[in-house]
């Protein structure tokens, strides 16, 4: 068997070709689990200096070229995707990338902690027996193992393998692979141990089977519940007051907020300037908005805009208060450095330059409000008609209850300004009907239920209905036979992922996390 250092050893390139392939795999779509590469990034941009870090997670310090580089990874897919790289683009695939960060630290850690990490050996028969889609796409674009159909040789791939035949040209890409698949290999081994104890029973095979492959007529006999008027519904103040204090700590409080002042230089109009003039320009806004902040930092801001004489030039303003979630309210991009500046300092404080959508910006925080509720007056209103909309539906399944459904089910319709009639509307079992949608009470009810059998009142958030059930396929046995395993690997692949998911999210919850990125950027 050759290792993968042979497997190299048998082939030459250029690094040029390496980034080539990396980035067309990603375009493929995620190579083959969508797994971050960090190790393939740390080998392209060599020794980082760890003296400089943009975080912490646990005792793993990130440097900030760790960073960037992750950061850029998102930017080039924005870019593919056809979005403008404004403030607002780079502060997203800033957060994308950091969140990648601290689930790659975590999973690392473990991953040395349970010895998990992936051998040349297991590499090599990966790509021997199993070559994932998007690596045959990037050998058939170097011109290898493609049919006269140009499907893959599957077979001329594996005789050149194990003959140690493979060309020059495939060096570099075996490279980007090896590293890719120590980090998606060791994820997956990672997801093993945490994952065991997942099952999926023959029953919960076949009612998955059941609900998609069996599709169904039926009438169903609605009311809307918003159709009830309100004059039907009576809402008293003391209702109103007691679902208010019942929720208040739950709905109405109101999260701390902040008030900014800000100095904006704004973006300089390029029209009719030469090239050379603009970037001279652009490098005294600079150095004005750097000398300015250090000046408040010093004495004031508002003896800084006094020196610097800043409302004859500029854009002096206060900000709406906002919260720690809403981010800044005006039109200057999302700024979240300048989020964290606020809610990380005391009022006075005065911030760094910050680039915005529409130019330099320095903030002092002017107010900060307490975490406090929001008046009964001001909600009073949206209460009573939350209040409403549930008495309305309970009027709905008291009137539908009370209705003689063994009548004609159109004549009732026609008798009552309130029921609807919607006739022969199909789906598989597990899918959407007209009208009321997706509801799981019908979901549960349907497998069992006989052709022209009728359901009991069933209430959903905006709907109060019983069906009818006018057909329904017939159990296809041949076809659950044959894709039952297929079925039963999809359920447990779909129950690890979400148990292994929740272990990340709870691990993020108990480690501390330092984002640093706010002071930095």
């Amino acid at each position: 068997m050759l290792s993968m250092s042979k497997l190299r050893d048998n082939s030459k390139g250029m690094l040029w070709t390496l980034l080539f392939f990396f980035i067309a795999s990603m375009a493929v779509g995620g190579l083959v689990g969508g797994a971050n590469i960090i190790s393939t990034i740390q080998s392209f941009f060599g020794k980082i200096d760890t003296r400089l870090y943009v975080g912490k997670v646990g005792d793993t310090p990130i440097p900030i070229s760790y960073y960037l580089s992750e950061r850029q990874i998102q930017l080039n897919r924005f870019r593919q995707q056809g979005r403008t790289i404004d403030s607002r683009a780079i502060q997203s695939a800033g957060d994308f990338a950091w969140n990648n960060i601290v689930d790659r630290a975590i999973k690392d850690e473990k991953i040395r902690d349970f010895n998990l990490e992936v051998q040349d050996d297991e590499i090599y028969n990966f790509l021997l027996l199993s070559p994932p889609p998007a690596f045959q796409d990037n050998l058939k674009t170097l011109g290898l193992f493609s049919d006269e159909e140009g499907n893959f040789d599957l077979d001329a791939y594996q005789n050149s393998i194990r003959n140690g035949l493979l060309p020059d040209t495939t060096q570099n890409l075996l490279l980007v692979w090896e590293n890719y698949l120590k980090t998606y290999l060791a994820d997956r081994k990672l997801q093993n141990v945490y994952n065991n104890t997942i099952s999926v029973s023959d029953l919960e095979v076949k009612r998955d089977f059941m609900h998609s492959n069996i599709n169904c007529s039926i009438d169903i006999l609605n009311i809307k519940s918003n159709s009830i008027p309100d004059s039907l519904i009576a809402v008293s103040k003391e209702e109103i007051e007691d679902e208010y204090n019942e929720n208040k700590e739950e709905k109405y409080s109101i999260d701390e907020s902040i008030t900014l002042q800000y100095v904006l230089w704004e973006n300089i109009d390029p029209t009719g300037i030469d090239s050379l003039d603009i970037i001279d320009m652009q490098d005294s806004l600079l150095q004005l908005s750097i000398d300015f902040s250090a000046e408040a930092q010093i004495t004031s801001f508002q003896e800084a805009i006094e020196t610097y004489e800043i409302t004859k030039i500029d854009t002096v303003n206060v900000t709406e208060s906002f919260s720690n979630n809403s981010g800044l309210p005006y039109q200057m991009g999302a700024i979240r450095q300048a989020v964290r500046f606020a809610f990380d300092n005391s009022i006075n404080e005065t911030s760094d330059y910050f680039q915005t959508d529409n130019g330099l910006a320095v903030f002092n925080i002017v107010k900060k409000n307490n975490t406090s509720y929001t008046s009964f007056d001001e909600v009073s209103n949206s209460i009573e008609r939350s209040i409403k909309r549930s008495k309305k539906n309970e009027y709905a399944f008291d009137l539908l209850s009370n209705t003689n459904i063994n009548q004609d089910w159109k004549k009732l319709a026609a008798d009552n300004e309130f029921l609807e009639l919607i006739e022969n509307t199909s789906s598989t079992i597990g899918g959407s009907f007209n009208t009321i949608g997706k509801n799981n009470t019908l979901i549960g009810l349907l497998p069992n239920m006989e052709v022209g059998s009728v359901s009991s009142v069933i209430k959903s958030s905006s709907n109060v209905f019983v069906f009818k059930l006018n057909s329904k396929d017939d159990f296809n046995e041949s076809l659950y036979e044959e894709i039952k395993d297929s079925l039963k690997l999809n359920l447990i692949a779909s129950g690890k992922n979400q148990l292994f998911n929740q272990w990340l999210k709870n691990k993020k919850e108990e480690i501390e996390i330092q984002d640093l990125r706010s002071k930095i950027f």
